[in-house]
């Protein structure tokens, strides 16, 4: 990446204070190095570095809810520059997109009086740098073109869009968690709406009892067998009974920048790894009895490893660990099972009724600083080092030295 220096107009000194609850979710870590965040129908664009307020947005009057900066993945050079562009979206259901540089609204989009639910710039296609794809309650996404507003297509489904996540091997898939389930779309394009409504699979609970009883008698299973019997089968085509099935515990829906066909689902106090293609779960990562259950987590791209988020603010790092399992008998049936190993962790906060965890984003380009969100205004920026004093590692684990939590810097 070229460096580059830009001389930003800023807007009047704004002095924040606490976050809305509808802020929560608006927060993001750009490929430039800034972040963005909603403050009440603010935003505001902070360099961690400095662990400065650069800049401030004000146009919406509904609060924030989301924030999306642009991808910079396209030519540019010093006639035709990259600009900082930002798009959000708040509570009234207006998308706006920035010139973050000048502090001025370059478009607003508006197609309903509903929150945004989510947004994305589809930056793993050729066709246009300024496609922008919405989800607008409660059942619509919508391909905008984000630089004149225009909307380009419009596709409604069954159920209540929570969320969307791309397939980042794959740009024509997608995943969309609904209400009652997960919508897989094979046929995603940006010149047209999908043609299928796509095919809708069911999450079971993970602790729930299957929606069929078992059979009275079954044959002993023996070697890989056995071990893929502990596999949960956690998607279906069938409409679980309302007794084996809680829905609304399904937080977090997301592909695995770093595996192939493989998609992460977070539940209060489980983590699910779900293989795809074996419509199965090949890790779990659980939290004891007396553990702090999560709230959020990010994959990373460039190594297997998940930051996780807890709700008394403590941010963990774990890295995966393969181990595989083979019958001599069948090696077709070799079963290959994710271990997510504790490596790091960081200082808890002290959480209030005013004082709470609300967002992680962590740096797309090193994936070695992160950023906690709390509801009382603060940024508190942590950085990975390497540690530096001796520790035996068991080579048959599979495991290497990785980082520790640094220090923390708090943005007021």
């Amino acid at each position: 990446m070229i460096p580059y220096t830009v001389n930003i107009k800023l807007a009047a000194r704004t002095l924040t204070g606490t976050l809305n609850l509808q802020n929560k979710p608006a927060v993001d870590w750009g490929w430039q190095g800034l972040i963005a965040q909603g403050c009440h129908s603010s935003i505001l664009i902070i360099d961690p570095k400095t662990s400065q307020t650069i800049q401030v947005l004000e146009k919406h009057k509904a609060n924030v809810v989301k924030v999306k900066w642009s991808r910079e993945n396209y030519y540019h050079n010093l006639s035709s520059p990259y600009c900082l562009r930002l798009a959000s979206g708040d509570a009234s259901g207006k998308i706006i997109v920035w010139d973050v540089v000048s502090g001025t609204a370059h478009c607003e989009i508006q197609e309903h009086s509903k929150p945004i639910q989510d947004l994305e710039w589809l930056w793993n296609q050729d066709a246009s740098r300024d496609l922008l794809l919405a989800v607008h309650p409660p059942n619509y996404i919508v391909l905008w073109n984000g630089d004149t507003g225009t909307k380009l297509w419009k596709k409604s489904y069954a159920e209540n869009i929570l969320s969307f996540s791309f397939d980042p091997f794959d740009p024509s898939n997608m995943a969309l968690l609904t209400s009652e389930g997960i919508v897989f779309i094979t046929d995603f394009s940006p010149s047209k709406p999908p043609g299928s409504t796509g095919k809708k699979v069911y999450i079971a609970s993970p602790h729930a009892s299957p929606a069929k009883p078992a059979p009275a008698v079954t044959p002993a299973p023996t070697g890989a067998k056995k071990a893929l019997n502990k596999v949960k089968v956690l998607i279906t085509n069938e409409k679980p009974t309302a007794e084996a099935v809680t829905l609304n515990d399904c937080l977090q829906l997301s592909y695995l920048p770093s595996k192939r066909n493989h998609m992460l689902l977070l539940y209060p106090r489980e983590i699910l790894i779900l293989d795809l293609e074996l419509s199965q779960t090949v890790g779990v990562v659980a939290i004891e009895r007396s553990g702090v259950p999560f709230t959020q987590v990010i994959p990373c791209a460039q190594r297997d490893a998940l930051y996780c988020l807890h709700e008394n603010g403590c941010i963990t790092l774990r890295v995966c660990r393969s181990t595989s399992t083979e019958d001599a008998s069948d090696p077709e049936q070799s079963v290959q099972e994710l271990v997510y190993d504790l490596r790091s962790q960081c200082d808890a906060i002290r959480v209030t009724k005013t004082v709470r965890p609300y967002r992680m984003v962590i740096c797309p380009v090193n994936e070695n600083n992160a950023a906690l969100m709390v509801s009382d205004g603060r940024v508190m920026l942590w950085e990975l080092k390497a540690h530096a004093g001796k520790t035996i590692i068991n080579p048959s684990s599979g495991m290497c030295l990785l980082y520790w939590p640094r220090s923390h810097l708090c943005v007021e």
